[in-house]
């Protein structure tokens, strides 16, 4: 009976050993709560930038966007013009014969393309020979200095 607990003894030894690395010591099995912080903080600080430049890319996107898509319109108000001689009143004239237009020949666009990326509807200013369409960019407020001009207007350069 001595002999089979010196052999279960010798037996868990052998376990314990096989089952620990041998390069460690006792006190270097894993990573002390200050080094998870550390490292924690630093990924923090990694999310944080990444995330802050995609924000910015999404939002100089979305002014391309918006100028592509004043491009569109001005396309529709060009036929418009052609086809009655004068720019609309405003943009639902681009989408129903406004009364006062007797050669429409519309629709000349698509209403969910008098929308800004940001939701807002395109602002629009004609006096009948001339236009422009005003997104009020991404504050959506018109009068604003991120606003959207197309055709771009030319900005005096300083002193």
């Amino acid at each position: 009976m001595l002999s089979m607990v010196r052999i279960l003894k010798g037996m868990k030894a052998r376990m314990s050993r096989a089952l620990q690395p041998e390069f460690l010591s006792q006190g270097e099995r894993g990573m002390s709560l200050i080094e998870i912080i550390i490292v924690v903080a630093l990924l923090g600080t990694l999310m944080a930038y990444m995330v802050s430049n995609l924000i910015g890319q999404s939002e100089e996107a979305k002014k391309d966007e918006t100028k592509l898509a004043q491009g569109v319109i001005s396309q529709g108000l060009q036929m418009y013009r052609i086809h009655n001689n004068k720019y609309p009143g405003d943009l639902k004239g681009l989408l129903t014969n406004p009364g006062d237009a007797k050669n429409w020949r519309g629709p000349y666009t698509e209403a969910n393309k008098l929308k800004d990326p940001w939701g807002n509807d395109f602002g629009y200013e004609s006096d009948g020979r001339n236009y422009k369409i005003i997104s009020g960019g991404p504050d959506g407020t018109i009068g604003s200095e991120d606003d959207i001009v197309y055709p771009a207007e030319d900005k005096p350069s300083g002193p």
